[in-house]
């Protein structure tokens, strides 16, 4: 048998699986509901109608609606076309292969990855392109459907809470409110760690209705319920938060709560990590509120464009008449978000002289003269790092610790430029922004700040010229000098965690011993030697923590290329075995996020509250 034809019968296989009262050839063949039908055409002739084999096509049977199916039935086992078939078609069957709860399952799985609501497997379209495709479907209740679904979240959380349980980092976590557009009131819970194959993963544990009052205690429990339900209390590192008051009482509370089940390192004082992009953004709104004249006509044109249909087509007739080579469209800024003022004001730069001519057509708009679109042009450059940086902050899907202390030197030397320069639109927009920046970064995140030291291209080298751009030598040195010991600090407790997780597999493994020994009535010897015994411990710390710590810093610095990315959580997985602790450090450092935003990025609509 040809494979076309083979290819021809599994198809009417499928077609003919629920068989209705219509042949083929027309005609009458009664309702035929065995499968073993499944593997038959029938044809009618003269002598009446028959069955005919769809493999060897050239055994018959009678196919009187008092025949039976034992003769069609013991043929087809036999049939070695039919065997040929299968054996060619090893997903094929001689039973039906829909399979009803499968069928659901995917369709649980289709409502969860696409979001569409659960009410639409009662839509009446739908069900008769799936009866279509395969008249064994039972349509499906949204009770049945909600089962199915809820069947599939328990199962994933199951499989993401091994997860995490099974790697060996600590975890970081982002929280974050969001309200929708319906005005109701949303609070997430992120992870953030370090999986065993060193990829960074970012997981909403739990996006939840958050009713008022949305006050710190409410938060706090939210919080702690969360990490309890998912048995993230003793695995916790750090928290990152925006810069609200009651943050501070609830990083607090969660901290005395999580030290006491499993103690942080450095007793937690890098717990509570600030929201880089939300002080960002406090910063740059600041300086917005000084905004230029030249701003407020950009924006009051955009909306009077964007208005009417009628003036958008005049607007394209102007882009069309003084050649202008702008595309798109002019985008109108939110005032309660910088990064749309930056939009508008680069949209609009592109488009110059077609607002111009736009504008000179136009009776009752402030025509803006070129003066004033050279300060545009300055506040747009002047607010374009920021926008650069906060998107750099944002990302989720690589390490961002260590783009933290650069990009905020650079934004403070950004600052002090530009408070002495001469546009004055520049120079009244910096000095608010400068104070609220001494406000917030004038003192370094010093675990951020760790990430330089744990990136082989810089280390101890970048964190010095980094100081130098702002400080004088003394503050230098005294800056590096902190860093630094904190850094060791931190390492000798990763030394002390790791050599005691080892020795306490030995002590289990002796413990059988030595309560036999003691059952028996031996005594305890004591030894003066025990008195000392944390004290030698801790020294040896200390002096092993130093020289590894300072056996990394004096290798030579990686090569720094621009166009290459440098995989730093990579380059710790090469380094496992030389640097066993520094390595677990980094894992650890690496993994915190410097910004909540990842919280509210997965969804599009919706105001922080």
């Amino acid at each position: 048998m040809l494979e076309g034809d083979v290819n021809d019968q599994l198809s009417e296989t499928v077609r003919t699986s629920k068989r209705k009262s219509t042949a083929s050839t027309g005609g009458d063949i009664g309702r035929r509901t065995s499968p073993v039908w499944d593997h038959y055409t029938f044809i009618k002739l003269p002598e009446g109608l028959f069955a005919e084999c769809k493999y060897c096509k050239t055994k018959r049977y009678k196919a009187n609606s008092y025949i039976g199916t034992s003769n069609p039935k013991r043929h087809t086992e036999k049939c070695k076309s039919y065997k040929e078939f299968l054996a060619t078609n090893p997903n094929s069957s001689s039973e039906t292969s829909f399979d009803q709860k499968r069928y659901c399952e995917l369709f649980s799985e289709a409502i969860l990855c696409h979001g569409y609501a659960l009410s639409v497997v009662e839509h009446d379209k739908l069900r008769v392109l799936h009866n279509y495709l395969n008249l064994n479907v039972k349509d499906i209740s949204r009770y049945s459907i909600t089962k199915a679904c809820m069947l599939k979240h328990e199962m994933h959380k199951k499989l993401l809470i091994d997860s995490m349980h099974s790697v060996v980092s600590r975890i970081c976590f982002t929280c974050d409110g969001w309200s929708a557009c319906t005005s109701r009131s949303y609070f997430a819970l992120t992870t953030h760690y370090v999986d065993n194959n060193w990829k960074l993963l970012s997981k909403i544990l739990n996006f939840h209705r958050f009713p008022p009052p949305r006050d710190g205690e409410s938060i706090y429990k939210f919080v702690k319920n969360m990490l309890t339900e998912w048995g993230l209390e003793k695995r916790a590192f750090t928290i990152t938060l925006d810069n609200a008051s009651a943050n501070e009482r609830i990083v607090r509370r969660l901290k005395d709560d999580l030290h006491a089940i499993s103690p942080f390192p450095c007793n937690g004082k890098f717990f509570h990590i600030r929201c880089a992009t939300h002080i960002l953004n406090l910063i740059v709104q600041k300086g917005l509120k000084v905004i230029d004249s030249s701003v407020i006509k950009l924006r009051e044109i955009v909306k009077f464009i964007d208005s009417s249909d009628s003036r958008l087509c005049c607007f394209d007739s102007a882009i069309n008449d003084c050649g202008s080579d702008f595309s798109g469209k002019l985008v109108l800024d939110v005032p309660t978000r910088w990064n749309s003022t930056y939009l508008m004001l680069r949209r609009a730069l592109e488009a110059k002289h077609a607002i111009n001519l736009f504008v000179n057509r136009e009776n009752g708009l402030d025509i803006i003269s070129e003066v004033e679109w050279e300060t545009a042009q300055l506040i747009c450059d002047f607010l374009e790092p920021f926008f650069e940086i906060s998107t750099l902050f944002s990302g989720s899907k690589y390490p961002t610790t260590n783009l933290y202390l650069a990009n905020v030197i650079a934004i403070e030397k950004l600052l002090c430029d530009a408070h002495n320069d001469p546009c004055e639109g520049i120079s009244a927009m910096a000095g608010p922004m400068l104070e609220l920046y001494e406000k917030y970064w004038s003192d370094h995140s010093t675990i951020l700040t760790f990430s330089v030291l744990l990136d082989p291209r810089y280390k101890l080298q970048l964190l010095k010229e980094l100081y130098d751009v702002l400080y004088v030598e003394d503050e230098v040195e005294r800056r590096v000098s902190v860093v630094y010991n904190e850094f060791v600090s931190m390492y000798i407790y990763y030394s002390r965690s790791a050599r005691s997780s080892s020795s306490n597999s030995s002590v289990q493994s002796n413990s059988s011993q030595s309560s036999s020994l003691s059952s028996s009535g031996c005594p305890r010897t004591f030894k003066k030697s025990n008195l000392f015994q944390n004290f030698d411990a801790n020294l040896a710390a200390s002096r092993s923590g130093k020289s590894d710590v300072d056996s990394y810093i004096s290798f030579p610095l990686l090569p720094r290329t621009e166009d290459a990315e440098f995989d730093i959580l990579e380059y710790w997985k090469t380094q496992s075995v030389s640097f066993p602790i520094l390595s677990l450090m980094a894992r650890d450092v690496l993994t915190i996020p410097i910004t909540s935003i990842a919280s509210k990025s997965s969804f599009s609509m919706g105001v922080k509250f």
